[in-house]
């Protein structure tokens, strides 16, 4: 995928630095679902924060929990433990009644849009739901701003006497965004808001999304696998394995300088464009699979698989601690010097990502 935009410099801090209130945060957030044989701990104690205007990327491989921290906090699944607070506000424990008016502060995005649109209504129908729904907008206004909000997503206002079926994949996904957008919200949860669209549309979506954000100024959590994707618009980015997060860090210094194994082994089986740094750069091969949610290993999660791990791994579960720059890390090894002890292999540490970061 291949995404150019305009884009501001980098920032090395966090984007709500000197934010009194975070427009999300999270806290020893979990959810556990009962199986046959035990319990899941699909999400296992995870904390973020996202200020105003701040887009925070949430990778993974598929089953370490992504999704389910997106469902969680707009409460679409109810968490098993921690807090979700919305703007100072916390949600977690709110009844649907209470929770009702503050549905306009945030909205999700689903990954495949041909299943989140009802195809019995037409596009001017679904856009203007959440508008008749919250009463923003009155029933002789609804056509003026659907057609508004259509223009705003690129889509001309005859779109909205069409169905769902009658628009190409990347259409319907805009017509999501234009849904997601139409109450202001202040924070935006896009689970893999690409990943189901053509390569050919994946740019332009994404393309659209950073331009919206940028306009309108509102939080993001935006969860992929898509390491080009999450790179292009994010302004940072939160590693998760299992459940947990292992690593957070401003997007330019986590591709630059990944310090978690499990960091590196994602951004190294990154592609590249240029087949000369594919060929020298080394490739981070992990042994095994994903272990079980319903059995993960003791002490790191991610020692199973880990080319670095020591006995302390497979004792000791690693706390996620700060480090200097905005960094965070579960790792023993990793230490404040941007490299992990001596007392495994050293990884290499050059940039996996091919270019540089345009946020």
């Amino acid at each position: 995928m291949s995404a150019v935009r305009e884009a501001p410099a980098p920032r090395e801090g966090s984007a709500h630095e000197g934010d009194a209130v975070p427009v999300l945060e999270v806290r020893d957030l979990e959810r556990h679902f009962p199986a046959s044989g035990g319990t899941v701990r699909a999400v296992d104690g995870v904390s973020l924060t996202i200020g105003r205007g701040e887009v925070l990327g949430l990778v993974g491989e598929s089953g370490s929990g992504k999704s389910t921290v997106g469902r969680c906090v707009v409460r679409l699944d109810e968490p098993t433990g921690g807090s979700v607070a919305l703007k100072g506000t916390d949600i977690t424990h709110l009844s649907r009644r209470a929770l009702r008016p503050l549905r306009t502060d945030m909205h999700l995005v689903f990954q495949d849009p041909s299943s989140s649109l009802d195809p019995r209504m037409t596009i001017g129908q679904i856009v203007a739901e959440p508008l008749r729904l919250h009463r923003l907008v009155p029933r002789s206004g609804l056509r003026a701003r659907v057609e508004e909000l259509l223009g705003q997503v690129g889509l001309r206002p005859e779109h909205a006497d069409r169905h769902p079926h009658e628009l190409s994949g990347g259409q319907r996904q805009r017509i999501s965004l234009a849904r997601a957008l139409s109450v202001g919200p202040d924070l935006l949860i896009a689970d893999e808001p690409t990943s189901a669209l053509d390569v050919s549309v994946q740019a332009s979506v994404l393309n659209l999304l950073a331009d919206l954000q940028r306009d309108r100024g509102f939080g993001c959590l935006f969860i992929t696998h898509d390491l080009a994707a999450v790179e292009f618009l994010a302004d940072r980015i939160a590693v998760m394995y299992l459940g947990r997060i292992v690593e957070e860090a401003p997007t330019a210094r986590l591709f630059a300088e990944p310090l978690h194994p499990y960091t590196q082994a994602l951004l190294s089986a990154a592609p590249v464009p240029d087949p000369a740094l594919q060929r020298t750069r080394e490739r981070i091969v992990l042994s095994g699979d994903l272990p079980s949610p319903l059995a993960p290993p003791p002490g790191c999660h991610f020692h199973t698989r880990c080319p670095v791990a020591v006995d302390r791994c497979r004792t000791e579960s690693p706390a996620l601690r700060e480090l200097p720059g905005g960094r965070r890390v579960a790792c023993h090894l990793a230490h404040p010097d941007s490299r992990l002890s001596g007392e495994g292999p050293s990884p290499a540490h050059s940039s996996p990502s091919g270019g540089t970061s345009q946020r």
